[in-house]
C-alpha cells in the first residue's frame, strides 16, 4: 500500500504570531506619523478646533479616530505586500508625501477634491509649472520625518511561507490573506463615505497619506453625484441671415486687474489701450470682480450664464451655453482654448460627438498645424490669426481662452532687453520669495509679461484688423495676488485680490451697434456675472429666446451690484468652499496695487 500524503500547512500559532508582529508594526508606525503630523501642524489642528461646529462636540474625536484608523490600515496593507512590492509603494507614498507637503507649505492645506480635478483636467504646461512653484527645497525637512516612518516598514518580515504547500493549503493561505486585505479596504471605503457627508474638506486633514486618500474618495464620489446629461434646448428660431458684425470674447489667464495703467497702476503697462481710450474705440468699465478665484469655476459660470453659488443644481452643466445662443443669431462659431479653460469640459459631455453649436475648435495643436508658433509669438500671435479671420469675413462669434499669465511669468514674453522694461526679475525655475527683494522681481516679472500679453496682443490685433465692424468684450478668468500679505501662492484661495480682474470693451471704428455703450453709466460696478446677458445683448438675441434667468447686462446697469459675490473650492457645492462678497464701496484698498519701489514707476 502506498504511503498516505502528508500536508504541509503553516501552523496556525506561527500565523497569529506574524499577523500580529504586522498589526503592531502599523500600529506603531501609524502612531508616529500622526505625532509627526501634531509637531509639524500644530497651528492647524488648532484651526479645526474653530471650524467644525460648536453643536457636534463629538464631531472632532470621532473624525481624529476615523483618519487615525485610515493611516494605520494603509500602513497595515502595505505589511501584507512582499517586500519587493512593499518597497515599490514606498517609493509610491514618499513621493505623496512630498507632494502633500510641498502644497501644504505652499496652500496651508493637503490636496483637496478640487485640486485632483484641477490636475486632471489642466494643460500640462500649467500643471509642470504649478509644481515648480508649489515646490520648495525646505519641504524635504517636513518629508524627512514620514519617510524615516515608511522606510521602517520594508524591514518587518514578510508572512511566514511553510516549507512545501499543497493546492489546499495554498488556497487557504490565499483565503486568509485575501480576507485580511478585504476588510481594511472596506473600512477605508466606509470612513472616507463618513467623513465625505459629515466634515467639510477645508476643516481637517491627517496625515498626507489619508488625506490624498480622502480626497480620491471625495472626487470620485462628486463625479458620480454630477450631472451628466444633455443641456437645455434653445426655442426654435431662424436667423434672416449671417450677422455682418463680429462677436470676440477673450477670457485672459491670471491677469489682475489692478496692475492695467488703463485703471491707474502707476507702471505704464497698457499705454495702447489707453490710446484706444482717447481714439473712443475702448469702453473701460474699470475692476470687475471674477466669479471664481480659479479657472473652472470662473470659465462655467461666463459659458453658461449661471449666476448663484454654489451651483448645487448643475446649472453649469445644464444651461445652454453662448455657443447656442449665437448659433440660433447666425453666427459662425468658434472656440480658441490655449489654456484648457473650459473646452475640454464640453467635448467630454459631448463624448463621440461634436460639441453642440460649436462650429469649429482650436487648441496649441490646431496653431501648429497652421505653422504659427506660440511658443515664440504667444498671445500676439493668436492675434494676428484673429485678425486674419475677421478680414475674410464677418459673422464670427468666437470665445478665446488665452494664454495670459499663468506662473511662471518668466514664460510669457520674450527674453529681450526690449520686453523685459522693469529689473530685476525672476528667473524660470526661482520660487516666490516674499522678502521685499524678492516681491520686486516677481511684481516687474508679472508687469513684463501684461506689457506683452494684453497690450501688445491688442496693438496687434487692432492694427492688423482691416475689417472693423467687430466688437471684444475683454476680461480674465482670475487675478494673482503678488505676495501683497506674504502669499506664495497665486490664486485659488478665498482672497479678495484674486477676484481683483480687468473688464473693458474694444470695438472697430465701424461696428454698427455703438449706441449700447452709450447707454452704460460711468462707475458702473462689473461682475463676471453680468457679462452673459451683455454678450446675448450684443447678439440681439430677443427675450423670448432666453431660457433661463441672467443677471443684468452691463448696458442696463444701474445700481444693482451693491454686492458682487465670488467663490472659491468646489463648484457644485458638495465638497469644501467659500463665497464671499466684494462690497460696495469695496474694502480700503480693493482694485488697487502697486510696484514694491516707487523708483521703478514708469
Amino acid at each position: 500500500m502506498g504511503r498516505e500524503p502528508v500536508t504541509v500547512t503553516q501552523p496556525p500559532r506561527a500565523f497569529r504570531q506574524i499577523t500580529r508582529r504586522r498589526a503592531l508594526s502599523a500600529l506603531l508606525a501609524a502612531t508616529l506619523s500622526v505625532v509627526i503630523d501634531f509637531m509639524l501642524r500644530f497651528s492647524d489642528y488648532q484651526t479645526s478646533l474653530n471650524l467644525l461646529p460648536s453643536a457636534g462636540a463629538l464631531r472632532l474625536p470621532v473624525t481624529l479616530t476615523l483618519a487615525f484608523l485610515q493611516v494605520f490600515v494603509l500602513l497595515y496593507l502595505g505589511l501584507l505586500l512582499p517586500r519587493f512590492l512593499r518597497a515599490a509603494v514606498l517609493l509610491l507614498s514618499v513621493l505623496v508625501v512630498i507632494v502633500q507637503c510641498s502644497y501644504w507649505l505652499t496652500l496651508s492645506q493637503f490636496m483637496t477634491s478640487t485640486d485632483l480635478l484641477l490636475a486632471l483636467t489642466v494643460g500640462g504646461e500649467n500643471r509642470a509649472d504649478a509644481i515648480t512653484s508649489f515646490f520648495q527645497l525646505r519641504v524635504f525637512l517636513y518629508a524627512l520625518p514620514y519617510v524615516l516612518v515608511l522606510s521602517a516598514l520594508v524591514f518587518v518580515p514578510p508572512r511566514i511561507s511553510p516549507p512545501t504547500s499543497t493546492h489546499v493549503s495554498a488556497l487557504s493561505g490565499f483565503r486568509k490573506t485575501l480576507a485580511l486585505s478585504l476588510l481594511p479596504v472596506l473600512y477605508l471605503l466606509f470612513s472616507s463615505y463618513a467623513l465625505f457627508l459629515y466634515v467639510p474638506e477645508r476643516s481637517f486633514h491627517l496625515n498626507p497619506l489619508t488625506s490624498l486618500l480622502r480626497a480620491t474618495v471625495h472626487y470620485k464620489l462628486e463625479n458620480l453625484g454630477a450631472y451628466h446629461g444633455l443641456r437645455d434646448e434653445l426655442p426654435l428660431f431662424q436667423a434672416p441671415q449671417r450677422p455682418r458684425d463680429s462677436i470676440i470674447y477673450v477670457i485672459d489667464e491670471s491677469v489682475r486687474g489692478s496692475n492695467l495703467s488703463l485703471n491707474g497702476y502707476p507702471r505704464d503697462t497698457t499705454p495702447f489701450l489707453q490710446s484706444l481710450e482717447k481714439r473712443g474705440c475702448l469702453k473701460n468699465l474699470g475692476i470687475c470682480v471674477a466669479a471664481g478665484s480659479y479657472s473652472h469655476i470662473s470659465n462655467a459660470y461666463l459659458i453658461s450664464g449661471h449666476h448663484t453659488f454654489p451651483d448645487d443644481g448643475f446649472r453649469t452643466d445644464r444651461n445652454p451655453t453662448l455657443f447656442d445662443y449665437a448659433k440660433r443669431m447666425g453666427y459662425e462659431t468658434l472656440y480658441i482654448d490655449i489654456n484648457h479653460g473650459y473646452l475640454p469640459k464640453l467635448m467630454k459631455a459631448a463624448g463621440d460627438s461634436p460639441v453642440r453649436s460649436l462650429d469649429q475648435w482650436m487648441n496649441e495643436q490646431s496653431f501648429e498645424e497652421r505653422h504659427i508658433d506660440l511658443e515664440t509669438t504667444k498671445d500676439p500671435g493668436i492675434a494676428r490669426f484673429l485678425s486674419r479671420l475677421l478680414n475674410e469675413r464677418g459673422g464670427y462669434f468666437i470665445v478665446v481662452n488665452k494664454k495670459g499669465l499663468h506662473f511662471h511669468y518668466h514664460y510669457r514674453y520674450p527674453a529681450d532687453s526690449a520686453s523685459a522694461i522693469w529689473r530685476p526679475v525672476m528667473e524660470a525655475s526661482e520660487p516666490i520669495d516674499t522678502s521685499a527683494a524678492g516681491r520686486e522681481k516677481l511684481v516687474n516679472t508679472y508687469d513684463n509679461g501684461i506689457r506683452f500679453q494684453v497690450d501688445e496682443f491688442f496693438r496687434v490685433f487692432v492694427s492688423e484688423t482691416k475689417n472693423q465692424n467687430y466688437i471684444l468684450l475683454y476680461t480674465s478668468d482670475h487675478g494673482q495676488t503678488l505676495a501683497e500679505q506674504g502669499q506664495v501662492y497665486t490664486h485659488m484661495k478665498p482672497d479678495a485680490v484674486i477676484v481683483d480682474v480687468p473688464e473693458f470693451l474694444v470695438l472697430g471704428e465701424r461696428y454698427g451697434r455703438r449706441n449700447l455703450l452709450a447707454g452704460i453709466p460711468p462707475g458702473v460696478r462689473v461682475s463676471h456675472l453680468n457679462n452673459f446677458a451683455t454678450l446675448l445683448d450684443l447678439m440681439a438675441v430677443p427675450m423670448s429666446l432666453r431660457v433661463r434667468p441672467y443677471e443684468t447686462s452691463i448696458f442696463s446697469l444701474a445700481g444693482e451690484n451693491s454686492k458682487r459675490y465670488y467663490m472659491t473650492g468646489s463648484l457644485h457645492g458638495s465638497g469644501d468652499y467659500v463665497v464671499r462678497a466684494i462690497p460696495t464701496p469695496p474694502d480700503a484698498g480693493w482694485g488697487v496695487s502697486r510696484p514694491p519701489s516707487p523708483q521703478l514707476q514708469r
